[in-house]
């Protein structure tokens, strides 16, 4: 017999200093008999199952094959049956498995016996598991194993997971002295371990698995603690759908666990709830509020009932008219199907920042007293159809800290906008990309990306433009968007799938550089033009938006007066708009104006779209106008300079240090290659944010990157190819956490008969340029742009019906 050992006494158990290389295996041996009370607590018998494993040495065994040399492994098997079948109860398990290690082990029992490792599975010890194991490996050392013991737990921070348990499955190790059995039964910690965890929630495995050793620790009484080891694995079944399961463990002594917060094993009862328990700390704020400073909340509203648009527009007006509440932010407005009562009609959805100094329970109550009080909600079931809704969404202290909530009247963040996307949706308009969700701190974004990438048919969203109620009809430029992936980066990417919008050119000038006096000064010829433009239009598109212009903007042109440019267009408008012949409900439109005084009366006139190709920076009380009517859409344009100075101002490649990070299709801001992109998107956001601190609602802006103003030939090539970049555009500031972004914003290009389009084509008479209009128009198209501006929209209307069949949905 090879390998040194260390025998006690001569009857005594063997004690082995070098582990054998050579083992026999006994793997399984069916026995009945008792360890005590069975998982019905009677005193049956019990299907038990033995295994060995012998360490020996068989080289002479092998080299003679001679059994002589060997160890019989079915001597010992039956020798152990018989030792089993010796005593009808061995009232521990324990001491089941010391006692068929003690026989196996003493001296000249059986040949060749180096070491000996023994296990007895009990398969009916417990209901909760399949079967408890104690090992023995050494004398004075036992190793109890609980393997896939399940149970049903609130785990995870996701809503779906708090509003339902899931199942996990649990294999626990405990290494002792002997004897742990008969102190500290295995039985109460499997039933203390399944009634914490089955009345407690947790946000993450790490935590449950940290708890489960803390029970153990609590419920182990033996005089031997500081000697034990306790090993849980906590695996989550359901986690991942393309896997057996997920999950971690951790090993620690008793030592460790005991230094951690006792666990109160008689009153855990945090999961008995029907309502969403959102996993924070307190059952109160878990972050400071400081009394007299400006705190940061993000709003949810939405409204089905009546005028959508006038009761949100009334609800911001009483948020504002509070003294502890400015408004900051307002996002786009989208619709949206209801998600959880479906026989209503479609909700129109944004999300709002403020600075307030009010706390979360005392903003709640102002916000339902605008619901209920000032605006008359009245609800007839949850979910149901409302005039207002106002939702706390996020809640940040004045120094940036989350507070989170968990009170009976308000769980804030708010419970279910992980799953939404018309909250998701306008609410990233409103915060940067790095914001973290404070339970789950992955950034909000990113859930927003995991709707996408699995979009229903309830998560679409059509993006809102409002426009004047006509004839008591409200009306909208609408936009559907959709994510696919991007084959080369595997990337979600945004598309619009809606139809393009004609904007057909009335100019009413002698002077425009393509089509001047055409049209000029006769309101007979205009109106029956303007029949033309939408009898051809509507052959094949739902709507036509026709932009009438009563002063020329091309450069270096004579610009007109006030009063001949109101002349030009607001008798125009008028009769248009009593015209009975036209299609009023498809017929949008829009005035070609930077003058403020000539927009106002434009849409006392009857116009839906201001186009005001300075940006605001002609006439800066223009915006003024726009804000006073927030059912007005106003065409925000990039230039420089003015009319007689935009050809000089193309040079893009030097630009101040702005201190701040921009992004591009998350690209950040230095790359040489997105340089002009950059450029002309930091510009259109100062214009942008200028609009919105004279009180212009994001919902009313439609970007214009102003092709062929302050740009050369190239440089308009390169905006058009760049279209989805400037779409993506944004802008954090780091010092002031000022965050600006083009999100949804819907994009106007005018490329029809300008000069660069002559010089690649080498044609000088802008009337003949149609042909290759269409061919860019198409290309811009396909680079998403959403509104066309065109002069011939008979064939133009053609060549958006194929680009919208190419590059968006089939018609």
């Amino acid at each position: 017999m090879s390998g040194k050992r260390l025998i006690s006494q001569n009857s005594g158990p063997l004690v082995c200093l070098s582990h054998s290389k050579d083992k026999v295996h006994i793997d399984n041996l069916k026995l009945q008999t008792v360890t005590g009370p069975d998982l019905w607590n009677k005193l049956n018998d019990q299907n038990c199952q033995v295994s060995m494993h012998i360490g020996t040495d068989f080289s002479k065994s092998s080299a003679t094959d001679d059994l002589k040399y060997s160890l019989n492994y079915a001597v010992l098997s039956r020798d152990v049956t018989n030792l089993v079948a010796s005593k009808k109860n061995w009232l521990q398990l324990s001491s089941l498995t010391k006692s068929i290690y003690d026989f196996t082990t003493t001296k000249d029992r059986y040949n060749g016996v180096n070491e000996v490792e023994v296990s007895v599975k009990n398969m009916d010890y417990h209901l909760r598991t399949p079967h408890v194991s104690c090992v023995m490996k050494r004398p004075n050392q036992e190793i109890y194993k609980i393997s896939n013991l399940e149970l049903f737990t609130i785990i995870g921070v996701f809503t779906f997971e708090r509003l339902q348990k899931q199942k996990v499955s649990l294999d626990l190790r405990i290494e002792s002295p002997i004897g742990l059995d008969k102190t500290s039964s295995i039985k109460t910690i499997i039933d203390n371990t399944v009634e914490y965890v089955e009345n407690s929630n947790f946000k993450t495995v790490e935590a449950l698995v940290e708890s489960v050793g803390k029970v153990i620790s609590q419920t182990i009484i033996s005089p031997n603690r500081t000697d034990i080891n306790i090993d849980v694995r906590v695996t989550k079944l359901s986690a991942i759908t393309d896997t057996d399961g997920v999950g971690v463990s951790a090993t620690k002594n008793i030592r460790q666990l005991d230094l951690l917060k006792s666990i109160n094993l008689e009153n855990s009862d945090l999961s008995k709830t029907s309502s969403f328990n959102l996993p924070v700390e307190h059952k109160d704020t878990t972050a400071a509020i400081f009394d007299g400073e400006w705190n940061t909340s993000y709003l949810a509203f939405g409204s089905n009932i009546g005028d959508r648009l006038e009761y949100i527009t009334l609800a911001l007006d009483l948020l504002t008219g509070n003294p502890k509440i400015k408004v900051t932010s307002i996002s786009s407005l989208f619709e949206s199907e209801p998600m959880y009562f479906k026989d209503q009609s479609p909700f129109m959805n944004g999300c709002i920042e403020i600075k307030t100094q009010l706390s979360p329970h005392d903003l709640l109550k102002f916000c339902k007293q605008i619901e209920y009080e000032e605006l008359k909600r009245v609800k007839h079931f949850d979910n149901g159809p409302r005039c207002i809704d106002l939702d706390i969404i996020l809640y940040l202290n004045s120094h940036g800290d989350h507070i989170m909530l968990n009170t009976e009247n308000l769980i804030v963040p708010h419970p279910r906008m992980l799953e939404r996307t018309f909250v998701l949706e306008p609410l990233c308009e409103l915060i940067p990309p790095s914001l973290l969700h404070p339970v789950t701190a992955e950034p909000i974004v990113n859930y927003l990306n995991q709707i996408y990438s699995n979009l229903n048919d309830e998560d679409t969203l059509w993006k809102l433009v409002p426009l004047p109620t006509l004839n008591g009809n409200q009306r909208f430029l609408k936009y559907k968007t959709e994510y696919e992936l991007n084959p080369l980066t595997s990337e979600l990417v945004k598309k619009t799938v809606s139809p393009t919008y004609i904007m057909g050119i009335l100019n009413t000038t002698p002077d425009s550089f393509s089509d001047g006096g055409n049209n000029f000064n006769n309101i007979e010829m205009q109106l029956n033009y303007v029949k033309e433009m939408i009898q051809e239009v509507l052959k094949l598109h739902e709507t036509i938006i026709i932009d009438i212009g009563g002063c020329s903007t091309r450069p270096n042109s004579k610009q007109t007066s006030i009063e001949e440019e109101l002349s030009r267009t607001i008798d125009l408008i008028k009769a248009i708009r009593k015209c009975k012949d036209f299609p009023q409900e498809k017929l949008i439109l829009s005035i070609d104006t930077y003058r403020s005084e000539v927009a106002k009366q434009a849409i006392l006139a009857g116009v839906d779209i201001i186009n005001d190709i300075s940006g605001a920076t002609f006439d800066p009380n223009i915006l003024n106008v726009v804000a006073d009517h927030p059912h007005v859409a106003y065409v925000l344009s990039h230039i420089r300079g003015d009319i007689n100075t935009m050809t000089t101002l193309d040079k893009y490649d030097e630009r101040e240090d702005i201190g701040g990070i921009e992004y591009l299709y998350n690209e950040k801001h230095n790359n040489p290659r997105t340089q002009f992109i950059r450029t002309i998107g930091y510009e259109l956001a100062k214009i942008y944010n200028n609009a919105l601190q004279h009180n212009v609602k994001r919902w009313q802006l439609i970007l214009d990157p102003g092709l062929g103003f302050a740009k050369n030939g190239d440089q308009n090539m390169k905006l058009m190819k760049n279209i989805p970049l400037l779409k993506n555009y944004s802008f954090l500031n780091e010092t002031t956490h000022e965050y600006i972004n083009f999100r949804n914003l819907p994009l106007l290009v005018g490329p029809s008969r300008k000069r660069f389009i002559g010089t690649i084509t080498k044609e000088d008479d802008p009337s003949k340029r149609d042909f290759a209009t269409g061919a860019v128009i198409s290309s811009c198209i396909g680079f998403e742009c959403d509104i066309v501006r065109v002069h011939n929209v008979s064939d133009c209307s053609k060549v958006v019906r194929i680009a919208d069949a190419l590059y968006k949905r089939s018609p």
